[in-house]
């Protein structure tokens, strides 16, 4: 089932470039460190990496391009959704690993849960796919870790039970009543913090994961970061205010945060009450940026915020039923929330 990919990657040698272009986050830069540590132990070193900016595409592409690589690896962005940034990439070869559904086509090579016959994509996350691709290849065993962290940071690691205890095992790490208070949760929430800062300190963390130990990730700056950010999370919630349509079932909370901590507060929520659907908009000068969570199933979060921000200029929405996001500019905040209240049945599953 994994022939073609393997194949793809048998054909590098030693001496050819290679990019990898990764989303950031608590999967796609876990990803990226364990594909980086793989094609080390296939004695291909002559690697880079570029973080994707979904605002800048083509800045990336550029950035991409400055290294002439040979071979392109697009981790946790469905890059086949942006033909302009794709175009820019026709001189290299292109493999896009990634768990987002989609219907576009390409002619990248694109491994998705699907063509592992996993229909719940987003229970997937990148980290697990390249790490069962690569492990074809080479051992990865000591280093699953950093899959435990992808798994629990995508809120996935309920799905693959047997898999974390044997890393569990594996670690000693110590089982808790909840994933995100163990050791890989723990990094999980490091990574994201790195994420929550303006600049964002992505490239750091992959650093971390590459070169540290776990110990020393757990006693970085990084770390000390994480802490700053939860006292803020747990400020934020404990203040919350909530506008509430349709009965309660639809739920919208417009914040300022410091960090950018929309996501992790719309998990939160959603997490403490299954049945409802949580809308986080986090305000800043001049757009807006949008968490949408829904744990139960009933709601398509990805489909309710695309809905609710069609014919805006600059904007963009998407992700997975359950968890979405999307941004738009400033003046369009009226119209969403009431985009978001006319499509709310729209999205019902």
């Amino acid at each position: 089932m994994l022939k073609k990919y393997k194949s793809f990657i048998k054909k590098i040698n030693s001496d050819d470039s290679i990019v990898i272009c990764y989303d950031q986050d608590g999967d796609g830069i876990p990803a990226t460190a364990l594909m980086i540590k793989a094609l080390n132990r296939l004695h291909i070193s002559k690697i880079n990496n570029v973080p994707f900016r979904r605002h800048s595409r083509l800045e990336v592409s550029e950035e991409i391009l400055k290294y002439n690589p040979k071979y392109v690896f697009i981790l946790d962005v469905s890059a086949e959704e942006y033909p302009e940034f794709m175009s820019k990439l026709t001189g290299t070869k292109v493999m896009i690993i990634d768990h987002h559904k989609t219907d576009t086509k390409s002619e990248a090579l694109i491994l998705k849960p699907e063509n592992l016959n996993f229909e719940k994509s987003y229970q997937y996350p990148t980290v697990k796919l390249v790490y069962d691709l690569m492990s074809e290849l080479v051992n990865l065993e000591d280093i699953s870790w950093m899959v435990a962290v992808g798994l629990i940071s995508d809120a996935s690691a309920d799905t693959w039970h047997e898999f974390m205890q044997k890393i569990f095992e594996e670690f000693k790490f110590k089982n808790k009543t909840e994933w995100i208070d163990t050791i890989p949760g723990v990094i999980a929430q490091i990574i994201n913090s790195a994420t929550s800062v303006n600049p964002k300190r992505t490239e750091e963390m992959l650093e971390l994961l590459l070169t540290k130990s776990i110990p020393e990730i757990l006693k970085s700056s990084l770390a000390d970061l994480n802490r700053d950010i939860n006292m803020e999370i747990k400020h934020v919630i404990e203040n919350i205010k909530l506008e509430k349509y349709h009965d309660g079932a639809l739920n919208i909370i417009q914040i300022e945060p410091k960090y950018a901590i929309g996501g992790v507060v719309s998990n939160k929520l959603s997490f403490a009450e299954r049945t409802k659907t949580f809308i986080v908009m986090s305000m800043y000068k001049d757009h807006v940026e949008v968490s949408g969570r829904n744990q139960n199933g009933n709601i398509d979060c990805s489909k309710l915020l695309k809905l609710s921000v069609k014919g805006f200029n600059d904007s963009n929405a998407g992700g997975h039923k359950p968890a979405a996001g999307a941004a738009f500019p400033l003046e369009y905040l009226d119209d969403f929330k009431k985009n978001l209240e006319n499509n709310f049945l729209l999205a019902k599953l």
